[in-house]
């Protein structure tokens, strides 16, 4: 069995999706990363801006996301965060949101290195919530 603890909630900030026309294996898209906020046991701190959010919409609506940003830690560390899961709305307009996360951060933080993360997100206007648990 596998288990889960909560270890951080991310708050990012999100400017409006740039669609990328044409593709022939579906419709494109970039979501640029503005900024936001970290706390958790990972620590508190913010998300450096410039990170981005890749994005396939397949035909039946199903968004494939691979999102790839640094996380800047009250500490002074940066964190590495790279993620790819998918989002889907299905018929009742219930909302399925998972990533799984690899965060990279200084080898003395093991408390990240040696551990993989699952995230339950929710997409809101202008920013993504993501609810970290390490697993």
């Amino acid at each position: 069995m596998v288990s889960a603890e909560p270890f951080a909630r991310f708050e990012v900030d999100v400017d409006p999706i740039v669609e990328i026309e044409g593709h022939p294996v579906g419709q494109r898209r970039m979501v640029p990363l503005r900024g936001g906020t970290v706390a958790g046991q990972i620590g508190v701190g913010t998300i450096v801006p410039g990170g981005a959010d890749w994005q396939w919409v397949d035909v039946d609506g199903r968004i494939s996301v691979d999102a790839h940003y640094v996380l800047q830690l009250d500490t002074g560390e940066r964190v590495e965060v790279e993620s790819s899961g998918i989002r889907i709305v299905g018929v009742d307009g219930e909302v399925y949101f998972r990533t799984g996360i690899r965060l990279t951060a200084p080898a003395a933080r093991t408390d990240i290195n040696n551990y993989f993360f699952v995230a339950v997100g929710k997409r809101l206007d202008d920013c993504v919530i993501l609810e970290l648990y390490r697993c």
